[in-house]
């Protein structure tokens, strides 16, 4: 697919891995509006190169509509959309809270199906291409990730299941990301919250793949090599035992030092 002049909208663009894609996007000759809740970011890094900025908080169905209808009064209409924009959690599901889990399934699943629902409704033949940053946990497993796990074994079933309803006009390419040099994990579990071991890269790498993997037209993204030789050997052994046997205790010492009970209360 051929980028320069693509009409673009991405989510969660004001920092980490949206910045990054941003900033390929807009190299690529693309016309690209970035979304976020603090728009000051993009407009100080990307306005001198012809990005726009939407302030939208993803969770609010409102807002969600505004935005939309700026973005595409702004360009025209949308040929690409990234749905970027995540809610991270990492702890012990905890006592029963009904906000907290409302809070990141509105963030990281209502928000991209309904986003996708107002981008198809009325029946429209152009093309869009929807891009779903899901994540490897989308995909397996780990001790600390419960609530935000689940979020996103929902998006990676939504996808597999849509791709079977889906109008012919539209694509959707889920991307997989591993853990990235960015401030999810301090925003998800604090200063201290573990990394996982298995696999990370930067933002930057990823961008990039996620860059050739739009343009190759590919069904799905899998920028690391790693988790690609995890999710081919996890289909024949138990490829996530080891992994777990190693995150798992460090998950133990996170909890002991918030000091956190095997109950989940302070």
């Amino acid at each position: 697919m051929e980028l320069k002049g693509k009409r673009i909208v991405i989510t969660g663009a004001s920092s980490g891995l949206g910045r990054e894609i941003m900033r390929r996007m807009l190299s690529a000759g693309a016309r690209v509006v970035g979304v976020a809740r603090n728009t000051e970011p993009i407009v100080r890094e990307f306005g001198e190169k012809g990005a726009m900025a939407i302030s939208c908080d993803v969770s609010d169905p409102r807002q969600l509509d505004a935005m939309l209808e700026e973005a595409k009064g702004l360009l025209g209409g949308i040929d690409i959309f990234f749905s970027n924009a995540g809610f991270g959690y990492y702890g012990p599901i905890g006592g029963a809270d009904w906000e907290k889990i409302d809070k990141i399934f509105k963030t990281n699943v209502y928000a991209p199906i309904y986003t996708l629902e107002k981008l198809t409704e009325g029946g429209g033949t152009e093309p869009l291409t929807f891009v779903l940053t899901i994540s490897g946990l989308g995909k397996m497993v780990l001790p600390g990730f419960t609530l935000y796990d689940s979020t996103k074994f929902a998006l990676d079933g939504f996808v597999r299941t849509y791709r079977m309803e889906k109008p012919r006009n539209v694509k959707i390419v889920p991307v997989y990301p591993v853990a990235l040099f960015t401030p999810f994990f301090k925003k998800a579990g604090g200063n201290d919250t573990p990394m996982p071991l298995m696999a990370r890269q930067s933002p930057k790498v990823t961008a990039f793949i996620i860059e050739m993997g739009i343009r190759a037209g590919v069904r799905s993204i899998y920028p690391s090599l790693v988790f690609i030789i995890r999710c081919l050997l996890a289909r024949v052994t138990p490829a996530d035992v080891l992994v777990q046997l190693v995150e798992y205790p460090r998950f133990l010492a996170w909890k002991k030092r918030h000091g956190i009970t095997e109950k989940g209360s302070d």
